[in-house]
């Protein structure tokens, strides 16, 4: 009798495993998928002019004069392919680089310009705004549009 008890244990506790979240692979999307909307892009955009973000960056986001990275066109895809948008976000949550980390972009106000820099680089904009958190970005890749 015990022996059925544990064997029962033990498939339950392997059924159990089974729909865990380690035992099936976490479905990752790209930024082809259309994961922010044109408005969400819009108000990045708006954020990009906030921040003066073009002072540094050149005015089409080319590239500043002092090597300041483009946010726009192939070298701006070469370097952020297969990174996640999470990284992007973060990144942009430290920028203007010159100012103190009170005047930074806000992580809400960042997945507003990675929107605005997925659109300007040609990805498309699907039916849900991409959100601020992590974890969810996380999941995003970027490739080569």
């Amino acid at each position: 009798m015990k022996s059925k008890v544990v064997i029962g244990i033990l498939g339950l506790t392997g059924l159990a495993a089974a729909f865990s979240y380690g035992a099936f692979p976490i479905q990752t999307r790209t930024v082809k998928d259309g994961v922010y909307t044109s408005a969400q892009a819009d108000r990045g955009a708006q954020t990009i002019e906030d921040y003066g973000c073009r002072n540094c960056h050149g005015g089409q986001l080319e590239g500043g004069l002092d090597e300041q990275p483009q946010l726009v066109g192939e070298e701006f895809v070469n370097l952020w392919s297969g990174r996640k948008l999470d990284e992007l976000a973060e990144k942009i949550t430290t920028m203007p680089a010159d100012q103190d980390e009170a005047y930074h972009v806000k992580a809400a106000a960042a997945s507003d310009v990675v929107a605005y820099l997925l659109r300007t680089n040609g990805y498309p904009a699907g039916t849900a705004e991409l959100p601020a958190d992590p974890k969810v970005l996380k999941l995003i890749q970027i490739v080569a549009p």
